[in-house]
């Protein structure tokens, strides 16, 4: 025989005994009564609960339709994702790789010891303590990715909290875990030595010349380097910020790949790069840079490509194509232009990879500073012992 179960908490719900072992069921006014799994405070239990009180019957708990969503879960908070203009704004690699790393979270199972997954369990019952778990046990083998999905849970927990308002922003569980991940040392800027002996092997003209001066003095990705064309190549009047009016040679194209579709870049030829491009043939069009066959490269073969001419050079392995364009935003943070000019020059979808560059240039400058202010204090106590004493006549 049921028996009331005294908690406000769960209006509708009633407990007995069956079998020796103490069962929760729910019964709405004028529907059927509801088995609840588990007790109180378990994740299935609620799930089930929220599931019974929004009118759903039992059968809707165990037939698994394709794409179903229980509400204010963390399935609901999935879909409801792939609608805001947020995801819609992300580049199509961008979305499947989060795509990826959510669905992998959404079949994970809240307990080892119970079949329910995350993708079923409301979004408030997730604490700072399980997404530390859940964070640790990726973290353990892979940082990288633990970083990742830890970015993929937060943006199911931004529609629950920005979006539907489930929950309230103190209570982002997210809010006090961190994953840090070493600096790589993959892709380095290549320094002026390097750059000189690539240079100085290859003449202006080659190939090899124009894949690096267009890495170089564009400071964009290979997938840009490779798909470039003369057709890019506009001359425009542009009044500067001093009054002038100059006609300027640029590049005007979209980027292939960006977190937000491929930005439109809009970047003048300098100096440097129009006397790389000026015993090219462009009379035929197509792509600025060509093979021997006066074909386009393709993306992929530009970094083997890049490697074999570094051969040739015999400039020691680790340099890419790649490792040019942090090479341009070095150069263009020791040559103090501000962050955000740079953020726009190297067509950064956020301040935080051009933050890095501008810190690095700045520690060098202070370093430099601190090495000056050295010398001239020794120098100041060193042309004092060479002062003749002075004699004091009374």
């Amino acid at each position: 025989m049921a028996r009331p179960f005294k908690d406000i908490r769960y209006p509708g719900v009633s407990s007995r005994i069956k079998n020796g072992k103490l069962v929760y069921r729910y019964r709405g006014k004028g529907m059927p009564e509801i088995r609840l799994p588990g007790g109180p405070g378990d994740p299935e239990f609620e799930a089930a609960y929220e599931q019974a009180t929004q009118g759903q019957g039992q059968k809707a708990v165990i037939i698994d339709l394709p794409g179903r969503a229980l509400p204010k879960t963390f399935g609901h908070a999935a879909r409801r994702l792939e609608a805001t203009m947020e995801w819609l704004d992300l580049d199509e690699a961008t979305q499947q790789k989060n795509a990826r790393l959510i669905e992998r979270f959404l079949q994970m199972q809240v307990d080892p010891a119970y079949p329910l997954t995350w993708r079923n369990t409301p979004v408030e019952h997730l604490d700072a303590d399980h997404l530390r778990a859940i964070i640790e046990s990726v973290f353990a083998t892979n940082r990288t990715v633990a970083k990742h999905l830890l970015v993929a849970i937060k943006k199911l927990l931004w529609v629950a909290i920005e979006v539907e308002k489930w929950i309230k922003p103190q209570d982002d569980p997210s809010l006090s875990i961190r994953v840090r991940i070493p600096k790589s040392t993959a892709n380095p800027a290549w320094p002026i030595a390097i750059r000189e002996k690539f240079e100085a092997h290859h003449p202006i003209g080659s190939a090899p010349r124009t894949c690096y001066a267009l890495g170089f003095w564009l400071g964009n990705r290979r997938g840009d380097i490779a798909s470039l064309e003369w057709d890019d190549l506009v001359f425009e009047e542009i009044e500067l910020f001093d009054g002038s009016l100059e006609t300027i040679e640029a590049f005007d194209f979209r980027q292939q790949k960006n977190r937000h579709g491929g930005r439109e870049m809009f970047i003048p030829v300098v100096d440097k790069l129009a006397q790389a491009l000026v015993p090219l043939d462009r009379s035929k069009g197509g792509t600025v840079l060509k093979n021997g066959y006066g074909r386009p490269f393709s993306e992929k073969s530009l970094t083997g490509m890049m490697a074999h001419w570094n051969k040739q050079a015999g400039i020691p392995e680790g340099y890419t194509l790649h490792g040019l364009r942090r090479t341009f935003g070095t150069y263009l943070a020791e040559c103090n232009i501000q962050a955000r000019a740079i953020m726009e020059a190297m067509g950064h979808s956020s301040m935080t990879v051009t933050d890095e560059y501008v810190r690095e240039a700045n520690k060098k400058r202070m370093a430099v500073d601190i090495a000056r202010a050295i010398n001239e204090r020794e120098a100041k106590r060193d042309a004092m012992k060479q002062r003749t004493p002075l004699r004091v006549i009374k």
